[in-house]
């Protein structure tokens, strides 16, 4: 018999905005069966490739935005600065060093973090240049982010793999743990702050002509009378 979960979510659908903007994305990765592994265009860099893709994703989600958003924002937000240089390299040069594995492990990455900070903007009506400041300082240090990518670190599905749906049905899956798990944080968080506005408003009542809060230990009906 399947058992339901609290708060678990149905997977999203196969033409939602997240099915969408990774399946595009992963489109200039070519699949090579022989070895079982994603890799990119030798004459790419990553940085033209996560160009092309930001555009799409872009035009996916199509974000109510009166703020300049760039890639180069959101690299920054995905990426230590010890990786960025790499992500950033118009000439291949610091790529060509690096196994086809690692090389669609970065690419990939850059995307499943790209959807994860469209996902947050889009649940604003407006976008304005704090909030968009706002939510990249807050993805860059959530611990959503460090789930989401370290799983596809540890994931041999990335090393060994015969179909591109595969990895979107991956990469879907863990954003949205990460993000089901974010909310029951949050719902969390707002009910603690319930019960802390319950417990303030019982003391200003208690304070305010009700039973003194806190009798310094004497029995109910007793007072301390104030010496003149």
């Amino acid at each position: 018999m399947a058992i339901s979960l609290p708060h678990q979510r149905p997977a999203s659908p196969p033409n939602s905005k997240t099915h969408q903007a990774l399946l595009t994305s992963l489109t200039p990765l070519s699949l090579s069966l022989s070895q079982t592994h994603l890799s990119l265009p030798l004459e790419a860099t990553l940085f033209s490739l996560l160009t092309t893709s930001f555009t799409s994703i872009s035009k996916i989600f199509s974000l109510p935005t009166s703020a300049t958003l760039s890639l180069d924002q959101l690299l920054e937000s995905i990426f230590p600065s010890e990786t960025l240089p790499i992500i950033l390299d118009t000439t291949s040069t610091l790529l060509s060093g690096l196994p086809d594995q690692d090389k669609a492990t970065l690419y990939i990455q850059a995307i499943a973090g790209t959807v994860l900070i469209f996902q947050h903007l889009s649940k604003h009506e407006e976008i304005t240049t704090a909030i968009l400041d706002r939510e990249l300082r807050l993805f860059e240090q959530s611990e959503e982010k460090t789930e989401v990518l370290g799983k596809m670190e540890e994931s041999g599905l990335l090393r060994e793999c015969y179909t591109k749906q595969a990895v979107v049905d991956f990469l879907v899956s863990i954003i949205e743990d990460a993000q089901q798990k974010d909310e029951q944080e949050a719902e969390e968080v707002t009910g603690s702050e319930t019960e802390t506005v319950f417990t303030n408003e019982k003391v200003d009542w208690d304070m305010e002509g009700g039973r003194p809060y806190g009798n310094m230990g004497l029995p109910w009906g007793f007072t301390i009378m104030a010496l003149n």
